[in-house]
């Protein structure tokens, strides 16, 4: 596809509406923000609009890609991450929690630059915009995933993450999910157990971790 063609200026113009996917009433699965997640909420709630909170990086892939296989993984990846799925609502008391959304669809961006003058420049011009864009934390989803061709061998893989869903650790370890699972898939074998807990496990982790004595002392 020529880069023309390439809707370079809109990242996120084929993401479900906003109104298709938002969060309802609250319900009895929500669980609490973790702390670190609460101060990132409350921060984001002062200016909505900032797109301060966004984490983003490209990983290079050098060599012949299965770009099929590829999303494969990634997808697979991103539904077990469930704090990648998740929105805030709030409680009838104005607490902040997170919600599983029931709706886990999202688009892979595949982007094709090899036509373009300067694939690396364009590129980089396509990830500066969507890093740019807020994340609605109410509706989500809270990350946009690109893969984007530069040649015939060489990939960029983006993702742009909010804070509220992903730390340094959490993104790394997203990273090496998604290169066990496409190995995985390439040698015809069963991939390891995923490695993320649930936003019920990470939510009770936390609750036992400050009811213990190394918090307390």
């Amino acid at each position: 596809m020529p880069a023309a063609e390439i809707q370079a200026d809109d990242p996120q113009a084929d993401e479900p509406q906003a109104d298709e996917i938002r969060a309802t009433e609250p319900q009895a699965a929500d669980v609490p923000l973790l702390a670190a997640q609460a101060a990132i909420w409350y921060a984001q709630s002062l200016d909505p609009a900032s797109p301060a909170y966004n984490t983003g990086d490209a990983v290079e892939i050098a060599g012949p890609l299965d770009e099929d296989a590829f999303e494969t993984a990634l997808r697979q990846a991103v539904d077990e991450a469930e704090a990648l799925g998740a929105v805030v609502v709030t409680a009838p008391d104005g607490t902040p929690r997170q919600r599983l959304h029931p709706d886990r669809r999202w688009p892979l961006h595949r982007l094709d630059l090899r036509a373009a003058h300067d694939p690396a420049a364009e590129a980089e011009a396509w990830m500066r915009a969507d890093l740019a864009r807020p994340a609605d934390l109410t509706t989500g989803p809270l990350f946009t995933q690109a893969l984007i061709r530069l040649a015939d061998d060489r990939h960029l893989w983006y993702r742009r993450i909010h804070h509220l869903a992903v730390d340094a650790y959490a993104l790394t370890l997203l990273g090496e999910r998604v290169a066990a699972l496409y190995t995985a898939h390439a040698a015809g074998i069963e991939s390891d157990p995923s490695p993320f807990a649930s936003l019920a496990e990470a939510a009770a982790e936390e609750a036992a971790y400050r009811l213990g004595e190394e918090y307390l002392a």
